[in-house]
This record gives structure tokens, C-alpha cells and sequence, in this order.
């Protein structure tokens, strides 16, 4: 093929990949690899392009078509690696990525992309030597910066990530996320020469919509930290308004329905052979968000047989997928334990979990009090905490927080996060009644004025020997990636009950939480 033909064809194609038109890149991409399989960018974008539509098999499929034709291409082995990593199969992706590495110990992408699984196998000081690595490759990547920053707030070594967020905004002003991030774990005075720049930023007509929201949940934050609380709400009002305009596709009637299809199935079901007494293989911590997860989840991974393997998103990527799936659904029946397709399910979810440690296993991912009855289907003998809090403090809580990647879409619009509050209430009432003495219900405002005797409950609800580590919870050393990072680290302190009072008068849909 003609190679001024090629390289003007890659251009046009490379300006589809960046305006998101991946259909065109795809339209492209497969033709021109019919006529000459060895361009090796068109197998990069071809897949990439798959990947960004949520098309994963396929991407996976050209990423191996093009090893096979060019087994030692970077390129083609980070971004297959890159693919491993999203899908959950980390041991995949280090394989790839150090073939990566042995053909370019110094490839800036190879690099990137193995701290990132080493990042989310939680093995977070690898993650950092890897980032510090790439990043003195290149230290002028938005990219580096972000993630650098943030393995070192995973890691505690706030003081390092605040210097790079700040050389961050130096070089990317228009990048907010460092602001948010920054603030996350800055504590602001009256005068406060970060605020200052933060407000006067807000005037840059160069700031995307996303950006902007950034730069509101951050200057809110420095209004809490004052106690302004009517400035506070001001901005954080403003923030979530931004947010939620920009999920144009969200639905929050395909969560109502979620709920509804989880109730219709358990309604007439009965548990039986449930296990109570032996020491489990895992552990969830479910219930809202900003309610105590990740101080217990700190608290119980500071026992030697635990670990704490912080918000997984095993459970989640499977039944948010197929729990419209009628066939799926049939998989949970009353002639379960005859179910050899169950039993696979089972063994291979278990094999998830298992790929971390081969210690008990502790999932805090929130979200997972939705599939309770499916968890104790599942694993019998797994134990479940529930960390309930006042409603109003997690409401506001939750409103007071940006989420990773949008990931809690209904907590940006106040209607939503009220409905969506209600609706967890009616259900964990019914796996209550569902599932009597299976779900322990761990109160926060207990836990942080009886500490001691609140933890001892715990762990014998986990059927777990008594250890003082338990009690000295900020010696924990397992990293924390949600937005308690800060928080979590520091001694119980009650500073947070009935913080939603001091709102009330300034957001209205907080009178509607009970």
C-alpha cells in the first residue's frame, strides 16, 4: 500500500479517535487492515476504539491478532495489558506488561500502565516506584501527575502529593481535578492563598463543565473546613447541578427497576443451610456510602487473618450486567445446590477474590448491600456488615463528595439522592426480614463513642480471634482509595454527627431524609 496514502489515512483516523467518533475509526481501521495487515497503529486504535465503546471482546481479539503478528510490539502489549487490568484479570496484564518492559524498561505507557495494576492489587508502593519512574521520563504528563498524586494519597504521603497537585496546576490550570484533589486533603483557613486562586479561576471561560464542577466541589470543601456553611452549600449546590447536567444518559429509572427485580425475585424465597459459626473465606461491608465504611473496613483489616481489599468491583461488574438477564436470574433458584452452572459461577467468582490474598478477604464496596440475598446464594458463609449512620450526615455527606468517573450518578441531583436513599431503606428492611441474624448492623455514632466495645462486637460477629491491632486501626497500613482517604487515617473523632444540622436551613432535601 502506498505509504503517503498511509500516513494521510492515519491522520484522518487518528482525528476521528480524538473527537470520540470511534464507529469511523472502526469503519476505517478494518478496511485498511484488509488491505495491508501490518500497520501496526491500526491494530492500536482498531481496538482502543472497541474498548471505548464497552466492546471489550473484540478489542481483546485485534489487540491478540496484532501479538500475533508482532509478538514483541510495545504498543499493542501495554494496551493489551491496559484491557487485562479493566477486566478484573491482573495477573494477564502483568504478564504482558513486563513484556513490555523487557523489550523497553524505560516505555513511559508500559510503565503507566503496570502501576496502575499494582495500584488496584493494592500493592500501592510498587504502584508509586513504577509512577516515579515514568514520571522521570516524563514529568509534563497530565496523566503522571494525576496518578502519582493519588498513589501517594493512597499512601499516606499527603504533603508529596499536595507539591504535585500544586506543579500540576502550574503546568494544567485548567485541570481542576487537582484542585479536588488537593483539597480533599488540605485543610483551609480564613485566608487561604489555595481558595483564593480557586475563586479567581472560576472566572476562566477556558474551564470545561467537568472542570468547573471540579473547581466548585473544591472551593466548597474550603468553606466547610471554616464552618461557612451557607457559602459551603452555595458551591457545593452549584458543583453537583454542574455534574449531574453532564450525565445526559443516565436514567434513574433502570435503578428503581433494579430494586424491583431484586425484590420480586427473593420475595418468596427462603434461605436455608446458612453457615453462622465457622470463620469465613470473605466479608463485605455494604450499606450507603459516606457511611463508616472505610473506618471499618480499616478497623477489621488490622486483624492478621484479614485483608482488606478495599471497594472491589467484582460483584457489581456482573450483576449490574446481567441482572436484567431473565436466564441469569433462573441460575438462583430453590434447586440451587443441584446447579452445576451455579456452583461454576460460584467457584469462579470465588477465584476473583481469592487472586488477591489467601487470607479472609474483605470487600467494602457499598453498593453491594444491593445483592445481599445473592452474597449469601453465593457464599454462605460469608459475613456481612451493614454500616448504618443518621441519614441526614450520609445524605450530606454523599452531596458533599465527587465520586471517581461518575460513578454515583444519582448522588448529584438532590431529587435522586433522596428516592435513591429511600430505596435503600425499604431494601435493607427486606433483607433484614429475609435474612434474620446474617447481617450485622454496625451503628457509626457507637463505634466512635464506644470504640472499643463496638470493635470487640465486630469481630466476633466475623467469628475472629479478639486483637489489639484492632483498636489502633491507624497503623493500618492497606491503602485507601475512596474519598475518606484523608479522614480514615486519623483517630475516631466525632466531629461529623450531626454535622447535618448546621445544613439544614441552607439544603432543602435534607428535610426529606428521615
Amino acid at each position: 500500500m502506498d505509504v503517503e496514502f498511509i500516513k494521510k489515512e492515519f491522520k484522518k483516523i487518528q482525528n476521528f479517535f480524538y473527537i470520540g467518533d470511534y464507529e469511523k475509526v472502526i469503519e476505517k481501521t478494518k478496511v485498511l487492515l484488509k488491505k495491508d495487515n501490518s500497520q501496526i497503529p491500526f491494530y492500536n486504535l482498531l481496538g482502543l476504539s472497541y474498548r471505548q465503546l464497552g466492546k471489550n471482546d473484540l478489542a481483546e481479539d485485534i489487540f491478540k491478532k496484532g501479538l500475533k503478528k508482532f509478538p514483541n510490539n510495545i504498543s499493542i502489549l501495554s494496551n493489551i495489558g491496559a484491557l487485562c487490568r479493566v477486566l478484573g484479570r491482573y495477573k494477564e496484564a502483568e504478564e504482558f506488561l513486563k513484556r513490555a518492559l523487557e523489550q523497553n524498561e524505560k516505555s513511559f505507557i508500559a510503565l503507566c500502565n503496570l502501576a496502575n495494576v499494582k495500584r488496584e492489587i493494592n500493592q500501592n508502593d510498587k504502584a508509586i516506584e513504577l509512577y516515579e519512574k515514568a514520571y522521570k521520563i516524563n514529568n509534563r504528563n497530565e496523566t503522571i501527575l494525576k496518578n502519582l498524586a493519588g498513589a501517594y494519597q493512597i499512601g499516606n504521603k499527603f504533603e508529596q502529593a499536595k507539591k504535585l497537585l500544586l506543579e500540576m496546576n502550574d503546568q494544567f490550570p485548567n485541570n481542576a481535578s487537582a484542585d479536588q484533589m488537593y483539597s480533599s486533603i488540605h485543610t483551609y483557613k480564613e485566608n487561604d492563598d489555595h481558595r483564593t486562586n480557586m475563586i479567581k479561576k472560576l472566572n476562566n471561560s477556558d474551564l470545561s463543565k467537568e472542570n468547573l464542577a471540579f473547581l466548585n466541589f473544591a472551593i466548597a470543601k474550603s468553606y466547610t473546613d471554616i464552618k461557612n456553611h451557607s457559602e459551603s452549600a452555595k458551591y457545593f449546590v452549584k458543583a453537583n447541578d454542574i455534574y449531574f447536567s453532564l450525565l445526559k444518559h443516565y436514567n434513574f429509572e433502570k435503578e428503581k427497576k433494579l430494586f424491583e427485580i431484586i425484590k420480586n425475585h427473593f420475595n418468596n424465597f427462603t434461605f436455608r443451610n446458612l453457615e453462622q459459626n465457622h470463620e469465613p473465606k470473605l466479608i463485605f461491608i455494604v450499606g450507603l456510602p459516606r457511611s463508616g465504611t472505610t473506618l471499618t473496613h480499616q478497623i477489621i483489616s488490622s486483624h492478621s487473618k484479614v485483608y482488606g481489599a478495599g471497594e472491589l468491583t467484582i460483584l457489581n461488574d456482573l450483576f449490574n450486567k446481567r441482572i436484567f438477564d431473565n436466564d441469569f436470574i433462573k441460575l438462583f433458584n430453590e434447586e440451587i445446590n443441584n446447579n452445576s452452572d451455579f456452583k461454576e459461577l460460584s467457584n469462579q467468582l470465588y477465584g476473583k477474590f481469592k487472586q488477591f490474598n489467601e487470607k479472609i478477604i474483605l470487600d467494602k464496596a457499598p453498593l453491594n448491600f444491593r445483592w445481599i440475598g445473592f452474597i449469601k446464594l453465593l457464599f454462605p458463609s460469608a459475613k456481612i456488615i451493614h454500616c448504618k449512620r443518621n441519614l441526614k450526615d450520609t445524605a450530606l455527606s454523599i452531596y458533599k463528595n465527587v465520586f471517581d468517573g461518575g460513578s454515583l450518578p444519582w448522588s448529584y441531583n438532590q431529587k435522586t439522592l433522596v428516592e435513591f436513599v429511600n430505596m435503600y431503606k425499604d431494601l435493607m428492611a427486606f433483607w433484614r426480614d429475609k435474612l434474620p441474624e446474617q447481617i450485622y448492623d454496625c451503628e457509626y455514632e457507637n463505634l466512635v463513642n464506644d470504640q472499643v466495645n463496638e470493635t470487640k462486637k465486630l469481630v466476633n460477629f466475623c467469628n475472629l480471634s479478639w486483637e489489639e491491632n484492632c483498636i489502633d486501626y491507624t497503623k493500618n497500613d492497606t491503602g485507601i482509595k475512596t474519598v475518606s482517604i484523608s479522614q480514615a487515617r486519623k483517630p475516631i473523632y466525632k466531629t461529623s454527627v450531626k454535622l447535618s444540622d448546621k445544613y439544614i436551613n441552607y439544603l432543602d432535601f435534607l428535610k426529606n431524609i428521615d
